[in-house]
């Protein structure tokens, strides 16, 4: 299976992976147990797991605790560092995007301390929740605050076909002008995850934006949960600054 000079986990890892690319294990599907992977390749278990590990690093699979392993959706590709929608940034890319408005209400900010913090308000807030989908495939699940108000309800009914900045601009004639971003790395929840066609704690990106107005004045909190294995995060470096991108890409399977 190997030569001499390629570790034996190091091998195994490159059987996996093309058969991972060739659609041999399809995306979501479960991986044999270690232990039939490692007597189909006459290793040790410990060896076995080396290669798992590998390929887990690099996105290819995920753990489920007492579940198993199982081969990630092929990522989509979405950008963080721009300004723009993320409506707008799929049609630039030509992708396939539908927005499920779930559901339009209002909630006092003790509520959501944290969007009532970053919009600077102690008014009611209007809370949207939004599936999005790229290609028919769940990508986002997606909590946006504004103050109660800003946005009229018709726009808000149109949400499905639109962006929420393009809404409250028509409302308003505001537009960002700059957001303050936070990504973290977090489990899904067990409703959120039913909405997301996925498992209670599948991994997955948080993306938190707070946008501001041309005015300096914060006008939108958003949350925005995006499932591991569909998207990923990637980082352009200059000497001067750091723009980070979330990816949809390709075909998902």
């Amino acid at each position: 299976m190997s030569s001499p000079l390629v570790p034996k986990y190091q091998a195994i890892y490159l059987v996996l992976r093309q058969r991972i690319l060739d659609g041999e294990l399809a995306p979501g599907s479960r991986l044999p147990s270690q232990q039939e992977l490692a007597d189909e390749f006459s290793v040790t278990v410990m060896t076995l797991r080396q290669a798992v590990a590998a390929l887990e690093s690099e996105g290819l699979l995920w753990a489920a605790r007492g579940k198993g392993t199982f081969v990630a959706d092929k990522p989509v590709d979405v950008r963080v560092g721009n300004l723009s929608s993320f409506a707008e940034q799929m049609r630039s890319a030509g992708m396939d995007l539908s927005t499920d408005v779930l559901s339009v209400d209002t909630i006092d900010g003790g509520k959501s301390p944290d969007a009532a913090a970053a919009l600077e308000t102690s008014e009611p807030l209007c809370r949207v929740l939004r599936l999005r989908r790229v290609e028919g495939v769940p990508i986002s699940l997606q909590r946006s605050y504004f103050v109660s108000g800003t946005v009229s309800i018709d726009a808000e009914r149109g949400l499905a076909g639109h962006s929420l900045y393009g809404a409250i601009e028509e409302s308003t004639g505001w537009q960002i002008a700059e957001a303050r971003e936070v990504v973290r790395a977090v489990g899904i929840e067990r409703d959120d995850a039913a909405l997301l066609d996925t498992e209670s704690g599948h991994p997955a990106i948080l993306s938190i934006r707070t946008s501001i107005q041309q005015f300096g004045r914060p006008f939108l909190y958003d949350e925005a949960l995006l499932v591991g294995g569909r998207c990923s995060i990637a980082a352009d470096r200059g000497v001067d600054r750091l723009a980070l991108e979330y990816t949809v890409e390709g075909d998902r399977g």
